[in-house]
Formats: structure tokens, sequence, C-alpha cells
């Protein structure tokens, strides 16, 4: 097996058109998620086919990453993967929807293996021991190391060997049916909407009045569009606590040149004037909008609407404790306590009882209506 880096176009798109002949083949990504630059952005994709393993990459003028998209999304062959959520959204967003994933993570945990890295599981399944020293490493370097190479092949090397020795163990259990409707929903998902660069969360408010709230807001928008710009990730131009203190006190831009936490090619006063000017219109917005400068943005419940959400929690804790519970437990005595953590987690027992689960495969169902057969529960109004 030798390891082939694929920076030319020809050489991707001959390398689509056999993946199109195979039955199989395991890939991953590397990829950067506002660490190094700004955005989500793959760095690296790596193929395994059986005999020779591709490290394709994708910021190589003379390669457009579209032309592996062909066996990505053909549903005629299988592509072996371990825990591909991020992959999968980022491969969305670039406009490519995979088909026929078989993800060994959701195989092992179904197993009843302990959660744990594809490394552990790889030493724990095959008795390999593969090489994780670049894990995280800059995955933008150009020309990648030797290290770095030889990461990122052992994550798709193993997985094929690995998927054969899982698919014995499931014939063996009967559960290769319910591995195939787990991998069947990835068809069903689109992340391609998702925004990847969310930098406003509920929990930044930190007691802001609903006018701090706003003027915080366009900040952040602000930096955001500096961020892209200079292509790094907003947290390398600025501190977020120190744009919260200027939504609190504008009047700190005065002294934005001396403030520490602020990327050096922000501090001018080309820079501190364009800053006042974006304040400025936050506040007379502000203003306009009647935003009020003593009411806190979070939303504080009045004592009614609080009765009634503790109400509503409680209802749901009782019922979920009542009626899934007894057979959460029956799962884990019958197939393993972190089987049982993957098939009915309580998230998923609260989401049920809610009315709020989505995508739910058709083992499960059929294991609730069992379970409460057997432990004559009354499930009909939930499944």
């Amino acid at each position: 097996m030798t390891i082939q880096l694929i920076t030319e176009n020809e050489a991707l798109r001959k390398l689509s058109s056999e993946l199109l002949q195979k039955n199989e083949f395991a890939i991953d990504l590397e990829f950067d998620r506002n660490r190094y630059r700004y955005g989500f952005n793959l760095c690296l994709m790596q193929i395994f086919d059986g005999t020779q393993c591709y490290l394709i990459d994708p910021l190589s003028p003379d390669v457009n990453i579209a032309t592996i998209f062909a066996p990505i999304e053909s549903d005629k062959v299988q592509k072996v993967v371990f825990a591909f959520g991020e992959d999968l959204r980022l491969l969305h967003s670039l406009g490519c929807f995979p088909k026929n994933l078989f993800d060994l993570d959701v195989a092992t945990s179904l197993l009843n293996y302990e959660p744990a890295s594809l490394t552990n599981l790889i030493k724990e399944v095959l008795n390999i021991t593969v090489n994780s020293s670049s894990q995280q490493s800059n995955w933008y370097k150009r020309p990648l190391s030797e290290d770095q190479k030889l990461y990122a092949a052992d994550d798709v090397l193993y997985l094929l060997d690995f998927k054969h020795a899982i698919d014995q163990q499931l014939g063996r259990q009967g559960l290769s049916g319910w591995v195939q409707q787990e991998n069947a929903i990835f068809d069903q998902l689109d992340y391609s909407d998702e925004d990847h660069n969310t930098l406003i969360k509920e929990k930044d408010k930190n007691d802001m009045t609903m006018f701090e709230w706003h003027i915080y807001k366009k900040l952040m928008a602000f930096f955001d569009e500096v961020a892209k710009s200079y292509n790094k990730p907003v947290y390398h131009l600025v501190n977020k606590r120190l744009v919260e203190s200027l939504a609190r006190d504008p009047g700190k831009i005065q002294q934005w040149n001396k403030q520490k936490g602020i990327y050096g090619k922000l501090k001018n006063e080309a820079f501190k004037k364009q800053l006042k000017k974006i304040v400025d219109e936050a506040i007379e917005e502000a203003g306009q909008q009647n935003l009020s400068n003593s009411r806190k943005a979070s939303h504080t419940m009045s004592g009614e609407e609080y009765r009634e959400m503790r109400q509503q929690q409680s209802q749901i804790s009782h019922l979920k404790h009542t009626l899934l519970q007894p057979i959460q437990d029956k799962i884990a005595d019958d197939y393993g306590h972190h089987a049982k953590s993957f098939i009915l987690p309580n998230r998923l027992a609260k989401d049920i009882i809610a009315g709020e689960a989505e995508l739910v495969p058709d083992y499960k169902v059929e294991l609730l209506r069992r379970y409460s057969h057997e432990l004559n529960i009354d499930l009909t109004d939930y499944i």
C-alpha cells in the first residue's frame, strides 16, 4: 500500500471514475472550523479503496473538489466512515450529499462498545496501534508533513477491515438491519442551510439590557465581516468580552488603541473611527426601536409562565420515568448499557414523551412496542 497525494484535477477525475466501479471505499475529512482561518473549511480528504490510499488536497489551485462528488453521492457504492456528523455538515455546505454511508460509530454503539476514539476502537477490534500525533495540527500548512500524511492515512486505512470485522459481530447478534436503518437516516439529512459561523449565542446576553444587546449584536456582525476580510476567526481579532464592554460603555472606544486583546492591524485611528460609526448607528437604531436600557435582554418569565414551564417539565419527567425508564432498563439488560444509551438515550425518551421525536428508525419503534407490551405499559399516545 502506498499513499498518493492528489494535487491535480486530472488525477482526481481518474480516481472518481475508478471509485464508481467499487463496491465500497473508506473516506474521512480533515477540516478547520474557525481555528486557524475564518469559517468551516475542508483542508484534506482521505480515501482508501482497499488497495491504495489517496490524500486529496482541496487547497491545491489545480483541484476542483466537486470532481470527486459523484462516487461519494452514489447510492451504489458504500462509503465506510466513523463518526461522520461534522464531515457530513461540511460536505453538505459544499453541495455534496453523500449516500449509502456505513458509520462504524453507529455499529459499535449498537454492539455495546464503550464510546471511544477511532484509534482506541481499532486497537480493541483489530489489535492495531495507529498514529494519532498530528490530530490537532494545522491542516492548512503546505507542504503537509510526513507525520500529517501518515496520520491522515491512518484515519481510513483500517476502516474497511474494521467494518468487515464488525459486520460479522452484527450478523451473529442479528443487528445488521438496525445498522442499515440508522445509516439510511443520513440520506435524509440536509445541513446545507446551516450557519456554521454563528457568533451570537443566547448565553452571551450576560445580563445586558435590550439596548446594550442590540449594540452588541451590531458589533459582532461588524467584526464578523472584518474577520472574513482578514480570513481569520473573530477571536483572533478581538475578545468577545471586550465587545461586550463596548456595548455596555461605548465611551471605551476612545481608548481602543490602548486596549489589550485586539489584532494589531486594527489598532489605528481609521478603524476606531469606523467602529465608532457602527456603534453610533446601533445606538440610533436602538433608540428608534424604543429598546429599554433597563430591561434585561434575557427573557424573564412571569410567575405564571415559570410555573407552567415547571409543570410541563415535571410532567414530562414523570411520564419519562414511569413509561420509558423501565424500557430503558430492559434494553440495557438485553443489549448492554452503552447500546441502551444509543438506542434510547434520555433526550430521545423526553422527546418521545413531548411528541418532538423526529426520524426515529422503525426498529426503535418496534422495540418500544414490544417492550411496552411485555411490561404492560401503555404507549399508545406516543408511538
